[in-house]
């Protein structure tokens, strides 16, 4: 998908763009089928142990991972990218369309960054975890990516509502630099004290298949789910080669190359590999700028 000037223009002013209609079934199909496979394997293991009173088989991919989190919560640690490490989630991370969007703003030598999730929110009663708050995807950084643009790319693989916490992005906010961030009950957060005042919160619901584009510097927060179902989605992020991850203990992957193709590290194995290397290696590592 090639975007037009009047897009990326809009992103540049505004610091975030929405897309619709950028991935169809036959992209989302094969990691949503991963994961189907993945709380298969723990709701049987749950139910062997005697945790759960049913493995919830008959229950949608939006609906059976909450089942089983009300009666064992431990079922959703762990679920994140470099933890399951799935090879459809591989395969998608290098979609040659979501690469296209990358290279519209970041140029052909294309970094996977490594801080890369997909992320399960469970309606707010149930789990009883706090929506989003506002925070800037540069605000997880170590200093060193500062200067640099770096591009997230959040994507539903459900549609997400406002019922089911949908996001929310304060737009322009992203010319006024890194704010301070704090930590607080629901993580790392711009407190309101610190926020740029004068701004319009705009929100962003988006169907399954659409792609939300964000600056690094945007201000953007979640609305609490208030549904009945779980909202899956992915927030990936790349940036140009030559600049720094802002996670060097963590492994950066060259998933397209226009000068030096030959140079891609787009092997599965490996990138197994230097996942389980690096998280062995990497325990007790600060992650943050700012202390808890």
């Amino acid at each position: 998908m090639r975007l037009s000037g009047s897009e990326i223009s809009f992103f540049h002013d505004n610091g975030y763009l929405l897309l619709e209609n950028v991935l169809d079934e036959n992209d989302l199909a094969p990691v949503i089928a991963e994961y189907t496979g993945i709380i298969g394997e723990r709701a049987e293991k749950l139910d062997k142990e005697g945790k759960v009173t049913s493995t919830y088989s008959d229950k949608p991919f939006t609906k059976r991972l909450l089942h089983l989190a009300t009666e064992a919560p431990e079922v959703t640690l762990g679920l994140d990218i470099m933890h399951e490490r799935g090879e459809a989630t591989f395969n998608f991370l290098k979609n040659p369309k979501i690469l296209d969007l990358a290279e519209s703003f970041v140029g052909s030598e294309i970094v996977c960054n490594p801080i890369q999730h997909i992320r399960t929110v469970l309606p707010k009663r149930e789990s009883q975890r706090l929506p989003t708050p506002w925070h800037q995807d540069a605000g997880v950084c170590w200093p060193e990516t500062d200067p640099y643009f770096m591009l997230t790319i959040w994507i539903p693989i459900v549609d997400v509502t406002l019922e089911n916490g949908c996001l929310q992005v304060l737009p322009g906010s992203h010319k006024m630099g890194l704010f301070r961030h704090v930590w607080n009950e629901a993580g790392l957060v711009v407190p309101p004290e610190l926020q740029p005042q004068g701004l319009t919160p705009e929100v962003l619901p988006i169907r399954a298949g659409g792609v939300i584009l964000f600056h690094n510097y945007t201000l953007h927060s979640a609305q609490p789910n208030e549904s009945d179902t779980v909202r899956w989605s992915f927030d990936l992020r790349y940036h140009d080669v030559y600049q720094p991850t802002g996670r060097p203990y963590y492994p950066a992957f060259l998933m397209r190359s226009r000068m030096r193709p030959q140079a891609c590290q787009i092997d599965y194995e490996m990138w197994c590999k230097r996942w389980e290397f690096a998280l062995e290696n990497s325990k007790g590592v600060n992650a943050y700028r700012w202390p808890r």
